[in-house]
């Protein structure tokens, strides 16, 4: 489900942290015109950033790059692309190199498949001869290879500079299993993604980093009862769910200054159900 720009750009209008001045940085989130992405995008844009913000349909990367822009009055671009078609990231990094001069300084990898009950709630032994292909063929196209696309282009442009940051969002699972088989695999090829960008191009000075959201009041949270709500809230020891600005603000931490010596880690944002 969509999150509202009308009511969450102001989420961050009132918390700009003095350390967080980012009005020097060039930004592009996938993923950013709806859930966490969204948020994310609200929390740089607040900071100062200058924002890119792509999304698979052009009125919602429109909408919510004229929201900012209006919210915080920095500079923003829509992006509209599927992340899984590699052509596709090619025209969109075109756009977005004339746009930002040629200039990159953060990628936010957030674009996700969509939870479906089908592909969470079927375990591997029951998935079908076709479903085994397509499924994960098709969650992996847009959390692991769309992913790969954006970031071989980011650090195409990063490289030059010798600078920038890569965040990945994957997902606890991914680090201690659970169930939804296709989701895990691919956010757990996120992670190995991310480590090897890390150790291949800390000699340009770009870090890379991920984090692992819990039960985040975002996104599969809308289509949830209320008792399911209340039963998931209690997995973690905080006894809540996570807010999508929680999980935002690590992936600003991680991209800022502040992380400069942090590259290749992963991030547990869960509320402590996973303790490493």
């Amino acid at each position: 489900m969509a999150v509202n720009p009308q009511s969450s750009t102001n989420a961050f209008a009132t918390a700009k942290a003095p350390f967080a001045d980012l009005r020097d940085k060039v930004v592009l989130i996938t993923g950013g015109t709806r859930g966490i992405g969204w948020v994310t995008a609200a929390l740089f844009a607040s900071c100062g950033a200058q924002v890119a913000v792509n999304g698979r349909e052009q009125s919602e990367a429109d909408a919510a790059a004229r929201k900012l822009n209006e919210a915080y009055g920095t500079p923003t671009q829509a992006l509209a692309a599927d992340v899984s078609d590699v052509r596709q990231v090619r025209k969109m990094f075109e756009n977005f190199s004339l746009w930002s001069r040629e200039r990159l300084d953060v990628l936010v990898c957030c674009a996700g498949y969509p939870l479906v009950d089908d592909l969470w709630n079927t375990p591997l032994h029951e998935v079908g001869d076709e479903e085994v292909e397509r499924w994960f063929k098709d969650v992996r196209a847009v959390d692991l290879d769309g992913a790969r696309y954006c970031s071989r282009h980011a650090l195409q442009m990063m490289i030059p500079e010798k600078s920038g940051s890569l965040v990945f969002v994957s997902a606890t699972p991914a680090l201690v299993g659970y169930h939804g088989t296709p989701y895990t695999e691919a956010k757990a090829g996120v992670l190995g993604l991310m480590r090897d960008i890390t150790v291949e191009y800390a000699k340009s000075n770009i870090r890379a980093n991920a984090v692992a959201p819990g039960n985040i009041a975002s996104g599969w949270y809308h289509q949830l009862s209320e008792q399911r709500r209340d039963e998931l809230a209690k997995e973690a020891p905080l006894g809540r769910w996570g807010k999508p600005e929680e999980v935002a603000g690590t992936i600003l931490f991680l991209a800022s200054d502040l992380a400069g010596y942090i590259t290749g880690q992963t991030i547990v944002v869960d509320g402590g159900e996973v303790i490493r």
